[in-house]
C-alpha cells in the first residue's frame, strides 16, 4: 500500500547542516574591524581618449536673395506709411489723454463743490423744465380719451353679456316649461275646469 507521505531515508550524505550547528561548532572569534578608505575600494574609470572626432559637416550658405528695385521701392512706401500711421494714432492718443485730464479735473471741481455744499448745507437746486402748456393740456386730453374709449367698450362688453345670459336664461325658462307644464292651483284660471270637471 502506497502511502502519502514520502519515505525517509537515512543517507549520511543527504545530510544538511543548519546555522545552528555551525555556530556551535565554530570557535569564538572576535572581529577585527579596520578602516577602508572608499576611494581606493571605488576607483572611478578613466576617461579614454578616443582618436576619432566627429566633425559637423558643415552646409554650403545659400546666396543672399537680392531684392530687385521695384520691390524695394514697394518697402519704402509700406515703411513711409507704416510711420505715418503710428505719428497719427500717437497724436490721437495724445489729444485722448489730454481730454481725459481736462474732464477729471472738471469732474474733481464739481465733486469738491458739492462736498462743499452739503458741508455748508446748502439746498441743492432743482431742475427748471421748460415745457409749454398746451403739450401737457393735449397729453391729458389724449390720456382722457383713450380712458374714456376703453370705459365705454367696457361697459358694452358688460351690457352685451348681460343681455345674452337674459336670453339665455329665457329660452331655458321655456325648454322647462315644455318639459314639466306648471301645476294649476285652486283660484288659478282653468283649475276647475280641468280638476274638477275634467275636460282636457
Amino acid at each position: 500500500m502506497n502511502d502519502v507521505l514520502p519515505e525517509i531515508v537515512n543517507d549520511p550524505d543527504l545530510i544538511i547542516e543548519t546555522d545552528e550547528e555551525d555556530e556551535l561548532l565554530a570557535p569564538d572569534v572576535t572581529e577585527v574591524v579596520r578602516e577602508i578608505d572608499t576611494d581606493d575600494v571605488f576607483e572611478r574609470p578613466k576617461k579614454q581618449d578616443t582618436s576619432t572626432k566627429i566633425v559637423p559637416v558643415k552646409k554650403e550658405a545659400k546666396p543672399k536673395r537680392q531684392l530687385s528695385e521695384s520691390h524695394k521701392e514697394k518697402l519704402k512706401l509700406a515703411r513711409e506709411k507704416a510711420i505715418q500711421v503710428r505719428r497719427e494714432r500717437a497724436a490721437e492718443k495724445k489729444k485722448f489723454a489730454e481730454l481725459e485730464s481736462k474732464a477729471t479735473e472738471k469732474q474733481k471741481v464739481k465733486k469738491i463743490k458739492e462736498m462743499e455744499d452739503i458741508v455748508n448745507d446748502i439746498p441743492q437746486p432743482k431742475p427748471k423744465v421748460d415745457i409749454d402748456e398746451s403739450v401737457i393740456q393735449k397729453a391729458i386730453e389724449e390720456a382722457l380719451t383713450r380712458q374714456e374709449m376703453a370705459r365705454q367698450k367696457r361697459k358694452q362688453a358688460k351690457k352685451d353679456k348681460l343681455e345674452e345670459e337674459i336670453a339665455k336664461a329665457k329660452a331655458q325658462e321655456v325648454i322647462r316649461q315644455a318639459i314639466y307644464p306648471a301645476k294649476l292651483y285652486a283660484g288659478d284660471q282653468g283649475f276647475a275646469s280641468k280638476y274638477i270637471y275634467n275636460f282636457q
